[in-house]
């Protein structure tokens, strides 16, 4: 049962949907307080009880957003998900939990008049976990475990659909420009296999006489796959890999997406839930 904490999951990522979860999470908090006063809050005046309510999850929309948007935004390496498990997905609830927790304490602190007690502190601690931590860590197993049942079915039709396919060969060449003062490099698409992000070069792998080989050019992954637009087998998979469809081998999935396993290589390359869509097409196409 508690292997399940140290199972892949997807790390958050600045997008919309973050923003959303924000807001949406701090709406209930303000209205639920707003109906149900849960917790007996006192409150200095009950002229503005409600606006005071509401400001509580004010509070827990701009921390949310703080830990779901904005520090993904700053380090990407750290929110990656080549590391990131269930584990670390529900500390990262319980450590927002703690700085609502404590934001809370003060504000309430501070429409009370009141100076700092540890004993406010500890009640106000205890009842933001009671109302939120649970119901996160719940709800992130609960996540977890429809999107590794969706996955998998996609998966599992994917490679139906790809033992099916008719593999011809590609004669595709393209010259990519590098940002080296103009210089090119040519890519075969038969031979290419796929490409990682590292920084603002990429690594590059190409199979010639059945053995993997990696060459690295001084190009961005978003430039390259500009360039490769018109070649319909070869796509963006992650916001960190770009890869030839036509050297998949076998397809499995896992709470984060997809993943591919290649010929001749045995590097996994993950498919991200933003791409898979284009992952399916191809191979629904193509069968």
């Amino acid at each position: 049962m508690l292997s399940i904490f140290n199972q892949k999951y997807t790390a958050p990522i600045p997008e919309l949907k973050s923003v959303a979860k924000a807001i949406l999470f701090g709406l209930f908090i303000g209205l639920f307080l707003i109906f149900f006063e849960p917790f007996d809050i006192n409150l200095s005046t009950n002229e503005n009880k409600n606006y005071q309510l509401l400001f509580f999850g004010c509070i827990t929309t701009v921390v949310l957003l703080v830990f779901l948007y904005v520090f993904p935004l700053l380090f990407p390496k750290i929110f990656s998900d080549i590391h990131w498990k269930v584990k670390h997905q529900i500390i990262l609830y319980l450590i927002a939990l703690f700085v609502i927790a404590t934001l809370n304490g003060f504000y309430t602190n501070y429409i009370n008049h009141l100076s700092f007690n540890w004993s406010n502190y500890w009640w106000i601690i205890n009842k933001t976990f009671v109302l939120g931590g649970i119901p996160f860590a719940f709800l992130t197993l609960l996540d977890y475990r429809q999107k590794v049942n969706l996955n998998i079915a996609v998966a599992n039709n994917l490679s139906n659909a790809q033992k099916e396919r008719v593999t011809k060969p590609s004669y595709g060449t393209y010259n990519i420009l590098t940002d080296l003062k103009s210089k090119t490099f040519c890519l075969k698409e038969n031979d290419f296999s796929y490409a990682m992000a590292v920084g603002n070069y990429i690594d590059v792998f190409v199979s010639i006489d059945n053995t993997l080989k990696r060459v690295t050019y001084r190009v961005s992954l978003s430039s390259f796959e500009t360039q490769l637009k018109e070649a319909q087998k070869l796509v963006r998979c992650h916001r960190s890999y770009f890869v030839n469809l036509k050297k998949v081998e076998s397809i499995s999935g896992n709470a984060q997406g997809l993943k591919l396993k290649l010929e001749n290589q045995s590097e996994i390359v993950p498919v991200s839930r933003k791409y898979i869509p284009i992952v399916k097409q191809f191979f629904q196409e193509n069968q």
